[in-house]
């Protein structure tokens, strides 16, 4: 297995406000669904992009965004972050955008969550300072 390690950041809104820090609060997520999300988090970070698996990482969504969800999977929701590829610095990381949680079979919440991931992205590009290590 190619094992490389790549960096995760985490879009942080007006360069300020770690925007899955405060998800993870607003949304209530548990110790134990952070606990699962690190899990994830950790495998992002260690395995090459072409072995990550569709179960664990969904996308690219909506035909060329370059958006993906990373697939959580919770007793009683199912996690799923948006993030992206880069946009800035290096290619092989991965940024985190936006927080969401699936409910109702693909019904997210919030449910704009897709289209603040691709707002978040644009800002990002714009202000690469914008980022904080996850």
């Amino acid at each position: 297995m190619n094992r490389v390690n790549r960096e995760v950041w985490e879009y942080m809104r007006e360069g300020q406000h770690r925007v899955i820090r405060e998800w993870v609060t607003d949304f209530d997520i548990s110790v134990r669904e952070q606990a699962k999300l690190d899990v994830c988090v950790d495998r992002l970070r260690t395995l090459d992009f072409a072995l990550v698996s569709k179960k664990l990482l969904a996308g690219p969504l909506r035909g060329g965004e370059k958006l993906y969800k990373l697939r959580v999977r919770c007793e009683n929701r199912e996690l799923r972050p948006f993030l992206c590829r880069g946009p800035v610095g290096s290619g092989h990381d991965y940024t985190f955008l936006q927080g969401a949680i699936e409910v109702d079979s693909h019904r997210l919440n919030p449910s704009n969550a897709e289209t603040r991931a691709s707002e978040h992205r644009g800002l990002l590009i714009q202000n690469p300072r914008w980022r904080g290590v996850y």
